[in-house]
């Protein structure tokens, strides 16, 4: 067989995977990325929305994570345009949740309030302040809360600027080959063998979404990573329609830079299927036009899924068990461009400083066991 060698091997080549792939190579580590697919970015990590919102109103360690990250993203689009002149359109255009019924009312005003008791930002809208931001606002609805904060990117140019930058930093990318197995010896993980070439490398980290519970079982560590598939329906929108993301009836609308509005998206363990259905379109659609009454006229562009990685407890950052040179990183769910910065930041830490500027406690990997004590 053939060998390669590299201090760290990622397999993976979503977001995450090259987020990871970006923070190694500032901190001169060589570095290997495999994927399966001709092209980094090619499942969830093209088709997710590019929402970056973080509502909750606690300090528990998830939500302090999503934060850490989101405050992460005004720099890194301005570092990554400077090395990569990839525009990763990273805009903080705020989030309005509009409220249609007095239980609605009362979980997010209190939320809202919540919040701003905990020195977040949150404001509560009448519905005429609502309409007055954003005229195209169904007359129906009731007030809306406002978390200014929000905001969001073009996830298919984030990921792929995050791997011009590594590779520009010299990570090399082996892509269209999918992992057919891994080498041990003396009970630790030496290599992985693709295509009867074995590469070799001091350190591996799966990333590889909803497929890295597969990897890990090969390891002999089976972690539930599920597929979970987020139909999304794009929609023409010109004049644009709503400068804030607007978030209500179960969809979210995402205007677009470049005048189209996104409404999404459904969530379904449905395997691996990437299928869009009438039901789930028509679901979509409905929500939005009754968000936005107008939007009936809009001109239908195009309909697509994805499938994000859900895994219980997710996300899984760390060593797997029993692994000294295996780290996991996956289960971002609905968040993996969300915290696809303060990932790369924190397993690059891991892998150089031994130590991470959050804690990776409260996410470590574990297997999961039913009630029958079954994995």
């Amino acid at each position: 067989m053939n060998q390669h060698q590299a201090d760290v091997v990622i397999i993976g080549g979503g977001i995450i995977g090259c987020a990871i792939a970006y923070n190694l190579a500032k901190r001169d580590v060589s570095t290997l990325v495999i994927d399966k697919a001709a092209r980094v970015g090619t499942e969830a990590s093209w088709a997710g929305a590019g929402i970056l919102t973080s509502h909750a109103s606690t300090h528990e360690p998830y939500p302090t994570l999503c934060r850490a990250s989101l405050a992460l993203y005004p720099a890194l689009a301005d570092e990554l345009k400077a090395a990569t002149q990839i525009d990763i359109e990273f805009i903080r255009a705020g989030t309005l949740s509009v409220i249609f019924n007095p239980d609605e009312a009362a979980g997010l005003i209190g939320l809202a309030e919540r919040r701003v008791s905990r020195g977040f930002s949150a404001e509560v809208l009448t519905a005429e302040e609502a309409l007055r931001l954003e005229p195209a606002l169904s007359p129906a609805i009731k007030g809306a809360v406002l978390f200014p904060e929000d905001a969001q990117v073009r996830n298919p140019k984030l990921v792929t600027a995050f791997s011009k930058g590594a590779a520009q930093l010299g990570t090399q990318f082996k892509l269209g080959n999918p992992i057919a197995g891994f080498i041990r010896e003396n009970g630790r993980v030496v290599a992985t063998v693709v295509n009867g070439e074995r590469i070799y490398a001091d350190t591996f980290v799966i990333a590889a979404g909803c497929w890295a519970g597969t990897l890990t079982g090969m390891l002999g560590c089976p972690i539930p990573i599920v597929p979970a598939k987020g139909q999304i329906v794009l929609v023409e929108a010109m004049p644009p329609r709503f400068q804030h993301m607007i978030d209500g009836l179960g969809v979210y609308l995402v205007p677009r830079a470049d005048g189209k509005l996104l409404i999404g998206a459904t969530v379904e363990v449905v395997g691996y299927d990437k299928s869009t259905t009438v039901d789930g379109v028509k679901q979509m659609i409905d929500a939005g036009i009754g968000i936005s009454p107008s939007l009936a006229q809009s001109t239908f562009v195009q309909t697509w899924a994805g499938l994000r990685p859900y895994a219980k407890k997710g996300p899984l950052l760390g060593y797997l068990p029993e692994h000294e040179n295996v780290v996991l990183a996956s289960g971002h769910f609905k968040n993996g461009i969300l915290l696809a910065p303060i990932t790369g930041k924190l397993i690059a830490e891991l892998l150089t400083d031994r130590e991470t500027s959050l804690s990776l406690e409260p996410f470590q990997p574990q297997i999961w066991q039913d009630e029958n004590g079954a994995v």
